[in-house]
């Protein structure tokens, strides 16, 4: 998941720099079908390369294909436009991809693409976000309940059960924003029941996050915010110093800080001691079986429910599809170095 937001100048610096070198990469191997030389041909479509994540993304699964013996075809850019993704993934299928990887910009406007590639026979791996409908071998994302739930987890424990919790929510009409605001207000119901929480919608919207932020804490007590999505992190981090309430961890005025994704703004803050903790996304993982359910299911295998063998549950969503909902780590001040974190990466 990426919300639609606006980024600091160094984030944005750092993201059209690594954005530009993929491109150049991609530009590069258009002159050979496959990026990774021999192997199962796959294709890859990607949501947009205007964010570090999605970069990061993208440049890992051409890490594990390159690993794992695929020939995965340049990654295409649908540059956040749902429309552009459908037309990407067509070129694609053209080009004879055995599976296809594709990172949904949205959830319904992708299942025209999605049939398309059913009707050739060609099996879909999706990765981050669930499609509405159609036909896949299997959808790779974090599990977002537990999510809400690990962050619930560490904001209820810094708060001693007590106080009052701003709830910034994601879309609730996407499956991601939906669970991560479920598994928090649910586990802050049953575990932490002398915590008001005050949700507040965002669409995945920075300046809706700012302004929610910035007019529940002038005129109420907060004593944490849970951010959906550390993309928030800008709007709030500046409503907080105007506010004279960035305070460090553990003193008297801080605001607890709990969010989701991993952001380099989150570990940057981990590292200064004023974000408690962060869930972050197992982007690497997204990576590594993403290109390993494409690869197999290529070969004509399936899959079906259960336990896996890399420590999460493959289950039915509410559409019916597959979907393996990998765990994510907390980050606190003593692992936000760990290198294999992707913003460290």
């Amino acid at each position: 998941m990426t919300p639609k937001t606006h980024f600091t100048r160094i984030g944005t610096v750092t993201a059209l720099g690594l954005a530009a070198a993929l491109s150049f990469t991609a530009c590069a191997s258009t002159s050979t079908p496959g990026s990774t030389g021999g192997g199962t041909t796959i294709g890859y479509a990607g949501s947009k390369l205007t964010d570090p994540f999605q970069i990061a993304l993208t440049k890992a699964t051409e890490g594990e294909a390159s690993k794992q013996g695929v020939n995965l075809l340049p990654p295409t850019n649908a540059n956040s436009d749902p429309a552009k993704q459908v037309s990407d993934i067509q070129t694609t299928l053209s080009k004879g991809p055995k599976a296809m990887i594709v990172n949904p910009v949205d959830a319904k406007a992708i299942v025209p693409a999605i049939e398309r590639a059913n009707n050739q026979k060609i099996p879909v791996v999706t990765v981050d976000q669930s499609p509405d409908s159609g036909t896949v071998a299997m959808i790779v994302r974090a599990d977002n309940l537990a999510m809400g739930r690990q962050a619930c987890e560490q904001m209820g424990k810094a708060l001693g059960g007590k106080g009052t919790v701003l709830d910034l929510q994601g879309d609730l009409s996407s499956t991601n924003g939906r669970e991560r605001t479920t598994g928090f207000t649910d586990c802050m119901k049953a575990s932490f029941p002398g915590i008001t929480v005050v949700s507040k919608p965002t669409n995945w919207e920075m300046d809706k996050a700012t302004n929610a932020t910035q007019t529940l804490l002038s005129s109420s007590t907060v004593n944490g915010i849970f951010m959906a999505s550390d993309f928030f992190i800008p709007g709030v981090q500046k409503v907080l110093q105007d506010l004279n309430r960035l305070q460090p961890v553990g003193s008297a005025g801080h605001v607890t800080l709990v969010g989701i994704d991993g952001t380099a703004d989150a570990l940057d803050l981990i590292r200064k001691g004023f974000q408690d903790a962060t869930i972050a996304q197992p982007l690497n993982d997204y990576a590594k079986y993403s290109v390993q359910y494409a690869n197999e299911a290529a070969s004509g295998k399936t899959f079906s429910e259960g336990p896996t063998d890399h420590g999460s549950t493959i289950a039915k969503n509410s559409a019916g599809q597959l979907a393996d909902s990998l765990p994510s780590p907390v980050v606190t001040k003593d692992n936000v170095d760990d290198k294999t974190l992707w913003a460290n990466q």
